[in-house]
Parts: structure tokens; C-alpha cells; sequence
């Protein structure tokens, strides 16, 4: 295994029917400074940081495989309305039950059930108190190891009379197992049927000034999709990230993205709002490398002399500039990351092989950089090739300076 592939410090485990089938998994923080993996989220740093890489990692395995996913979550993280609509299919939302039940928490956990999101109350022992969270809850997990069977059995009796699921948690051996069968649980949890596993992949980074950036022209309702496309093509981890996010598939995009625009127009404006909110909180401070500069220049030229010669869509030549060197950027196979995006045949004609329109002009940029075809190109195109390099110099230049913060 590469060893870049072990960065996003994330974990799950699986969750097994009466059947032992695996029909969920729960999400793991695991912290950077330590192999402990976490169960509860210390807070919304963590909690942004799991949600984010699940949905914008590359894995070095594919895409993983559609089951629901449970994450824990902090009170504050629930009322401040930042999860992005993603599919039910797709997120459990976890809350600890020892956490003070306000009019506040109620009505924001009531709006995502609405939404048609599943509540798990986590670690619970039941008191009269919990019925009003009972009343939305979906399932209730229960912690085998924290009471005595008696216990458990008066629990389950208690929270029959909800429609909710009970989940046995830590069970460490198969007495443990068939215990809690015949005590009526219907879903099951532990190391003894199955031990956290890390989840190989590599976390990407967007730059910070960008993401700020793009969340200041957010609060302008006057935006539209073609300004913040411009603003997110400046970074191309952060252009790759919202390509990811677009194309997944609790979206069900009717057709192929093609670009940066096609994205945000998809998600709408309020849906990336809370996808750059989440990307800022899961961002670090990392300095732009000389590569980055490099794809910049490359997607900006084709997009150039696209624009100067009508040959191809502008923002397809972009896009095509951007993912021809990302696979070198994030040390992946460019199998890899183009298996991870549901990008159009012609892109991935054009970056694999050179093929069609966008792949001939992505050839002779990629040569004319390089200085190997500039003397065979006719004056007039020589001159809108020179015009095009200088132009994506200076804005790829721009750009670096954005994402240093040097303009922030």
C-alpha cells in the first residue's frame, strides 16, 4: 500500500442484520496524532473532516460500496443547518443520548426527519425523558457491555412501544450475539463480528484563501454559477472536489458534467454554500506546489485558444487542462481519479490518448510548453499560442498569489 494512501483518518465498521448481512457501517474518526479510533466526534472540526473526505476522497479500491453510512454528530453541528441534502440511502445522522434535549435540538432533528433523513440516538438507556426523542428516532443503540440483561430487557421493553430499531453494540462473542437474538434485537454491532478497518485513501487538500474566497461570493445574491466557476477553477484540488461531490450519486445527474459551471448550476447555489462551508472547515494551510502552477498555466491555455479559435467549448478545454496532470498532483493513477468522476467520453478520450478535438489541443499545448511545436504551428495560430502562454502565466501567476493569501 502507498503510503500516501493512509491519510484520511477515517474508519468504519460494519453493522449485520438477524441474517448478518452488513447493511450499514458506522463512520470512525481516527486523529493524525494518534491510531485511537474514535467513536463519538470530539467536535464539528472532525465531524466536517469525516463527512468530506467519505464524500471528495480518492480510494484506492473504487468507490465505496452504497450502504448507509452513520456518523456521529455534535448538537451544534445539527443546529446550525450545515449538512448538505444528501440521500437517506446514504447518511444516518447519530446524536449521543446524554446530551440535553432543548426546543432547539427537537426542531432541528424534526426538520431532518422531515428532510427524510434516520435518527440513532447512540448509547442509550432509557428514561421517560427520551420519549419526545423517541417519537423521531429510528434506531436505538444500546451498549451491551454498560448493562446487565435484566437491564437491557426492560429497556427493549420500554422502546417497543416506539417505531424504532435496537441496535446491540459491542458484541464481543457469539454467547453475546445469541443472547441479544433472543432478546429481540434486530441489528448488531461489534468486534466480534467485525473489527473497525481503516479506509484506505488519499485526503485532498483545498487551499484555504480560495474556499474563503468563494464562500464571500456566496453571500452576494446577486452570484451566478459562471463567477464562482471561475473563482473554484483558481484551485484544482477544490475543482476536483466539487466535481466529485456533483457527480455522486445521490445527485442522479441526468447527463455527463462537462464543466465547472454545469456543477454549481447542478448543486445550486445553496447546496454549494454548504458543501464550501464544510470545505473550509476541512482545509489546511498547505503551500500551492510548482505543479499546481503548471496545471493552471496548461488548462488556462487551452481555454484560451479555444475562446480565440472556436474550436471547442472553452470551459470543456479548461476542465481537460485541469484533470490531464491532477493524477500527478495527487500521486494516483489517472485510472483512479478518472474512475472516481463522471466526467464526459470526450474528456477522458482527450486526457487518456489525445483524442479528439479537446485531445489535439491538449497535445499541442502540452508540446508548445515543452517548446517542441511552437516552430511548426502557422504564424497566425503561433501568435494566438504566444498571446494564450503569456495570458496563463499572468493568471496562473494571479492565482498562486490568491491561494498564498497574499490578496486576503
Amino acid at each position: 500500500m502507498d503510503e500516501h494512501f493512509n491519510q484520511l483518518g477515517l474508519s468504519r465498521q460494519p453493522i449485520f442484520d438477524r441474517n448478518l448481512n452488513v447493511v450499514a457501517y458506522e463512520l470512525l474518526y481516527q486523529s493524525e496524532e494518534s491510531n485511537e479510533v474514535t467513536k463519538f466526534l470530539k467536535g464539528d472540526q472532525e465531524a466536517c473532516d469525516v463527512l468530506i473526505n467519505n464524500f471528495t476522497s480518492i480510494y484506492d479500491s473504487g468507490t465505496l460500496k452504497a450502504l448507509p453510512a452513520f456518523l456521529n454528530v455534535t448538537e451544534g453541528f445539527i443546529n446550525t443547518d450545515s449538512l448538505p441534502s444528501l440521500s437517506r440511502h446514504n447518511l444516518v445522522i447519530e446524536i449521543p443520548a446524554n446530551q440535553t434535549i432543548t426546543s432547539k435540538l427537537l426542531n432541528s432533528l424534526k426538520k431532518y426527519v422531515d428532510a427524510g433523513y434516520r435518527l440513532v440516538i447512540d448509547d442509550f438507556t432509557y428514561t421517560p425523558d427520551y420519549n419526545v426523542l423517541l417519537e423521531l428516532a429510528h434506531v436505538v443503540r444500546v451498549d451491551i457491555t454498560q448493562h446487565s440483561q435484566s437491564e437491557i430487557s426492560d429497556h427493549l421493553k420500554q422502546i417497543q412501544r416506539f417505531k424504532v430499531t435496537a441496535l446491540a453494540e459491542n458484541v464481543g462473542s457469539y454467547d453475546e450475539y445469541d443472547n441479544c437474538y433472543n432478546l429481540g434485537f434486530r441489528l448488531f454491532q461489534g468486534n466480534f463480528l467485525s473489527q473497525p478497518t481503516k479506509i484506505h485513501g488519499k485526503k485532498l487538500t483545498s487551499n484555504q484563501a480560495i474556499v474563503i474566497h468563494l464562500l464571500a461570493a456566496l453571500q452576494d445574491d446577486e452570484v451566478t454559477a459562471a463567477t464562482l466557476s471561475e473563482i473554484t477553477c483558481r484551485d484544482p484540488q477544490l475543482t476536483f472536489k466539487l466535481l466529485r461531490i456533483v457527480n455522486s450519486a445521490q445527485y442522479n445527474l441526468p447527463q455527463k458534467i462537462e464543466n465547472l459551471t454545469q456543477a454549481i448550476v447542478a448543486l445550486g447555489l445553496n447546496e454549494i454554500n454548504k458543501w464550501a462551508t464544510l470545505l473550509a472547515l476541512s482545509s489546511n494551510n498547505d503551500k500551492p506546489s510548482e505543479l499546481i502552477r503548471q496545471i493552471l498555466i496548461t488548462a488556462r491555455m487551452c481555454e484560451f485558444i479555444a475562446q480565440a479559435t472556436e474550436s471547442i467549448d472553452p470551459e470543456l478545454a479548461f476542465i481537460t487542462g485541469v484533470l490531464s496532470m491532477l493524477d500527478a498532483l495527487l500521486e494516483v493513477e489517472q485510472s483512479t481519479l478518472l474512475d472516481q468522476l463522471s466526467v464526459s467520453e470526450e474528456i477522458v478520450k482527450a486526457i487518456s490518448g489525445y483524442e479528439g478535438k479537446a485531445g489535439k489541443l491538449l497535445q499541442t499545448v502540452n508540446f508548445y510548453m515543452i517548446g517542441q511545436s511552437s516552430f511548426d504551428l502557422p504564424p497566425d495560430v503561433k501568435k494566438i499560442y504566444a498571446e494564450a502562454y503569456f495570458e496563463s502565466l499572468r493568471w496562473s501567476n494571479e492565482a498562486m498569489r490568491m491561494m498564498e493569501g497574499s490578496h486576503l
